[in-house]
């Protein structure tokens, strides 16, 4: 399975998401995310675009034919959006691919997870971050909040995290 990512540079994001699922063997979406939202009257998890301006694109075919079969179409819309690369196309490691396909739901969310601190030691009770507590480097319990350190798109990931207690 190849993955690969386009930035869009527009609002147009939702147009290419429709254009590429329309063609046989991609699948294309938005991942999104569970975000705490509190104000005065609401809590509540409300759900994100965990990467903004970012589609992702999985496809059964390889690179190249990705490449042989869309690169006319990507170069038409480039005003809109662009492949993300860095020598040619940026497709996601096996580590990124395993990563994300561990975290999203079959609706392309990562949900929150819970869990509880027992003598500074923070066990996952439930949720996609289950048995993944290594790879968690700092919490921010008030906004529900832990930072993976796994360079998603170059970027340290932010996840939801609900820790329940602390003993």
């Amino acid at each position: 399975m190849y993955w690969c990512v386009i930035h869009t540079k527009s609002d147009r994001t939702q147009e290419i998401v429709d254009y590429f699922n329309r063609q046989d063997n991609i699948y294309a979406f938005i991942p999104k995310i569970e975000k705490w939202f509190s104000s005065s009257k609401l809590r509540e998890y409300q759900i994100s675009c965990m990467f903004p301006d970012y589609i992702f694109l999985k496809t059964t075919m390889t690179k190249k034919q990705f490449n042989d079969r869309y690169a006319e179409i990507l170069k038409s819309i480039h005003r809109f959006a662009a492949l993300l690369e860095y020598t040619d196309v940026i497709a996601l490691d096996p580590n990124e691919t395993h990563f994300l396909e561990k975290m999203l739901d079959n609706k392309d969310i990562i949900k929150h997870s819970t869990g509880h601190i027992t003598d500074s030691i923070l066990k996952v009770d439930s949720g996609p971050l289950v048995g993944m507590e290594c790879q968690i480097k700092k919490i921010d319990r008030h906004k529900r909040i832990a930072f993976l350190d796994c360079g998603m798109l170059g970027k340290h990931m932010k996840v939801p995290l609900e820790v329940v207690s602390k003993t």
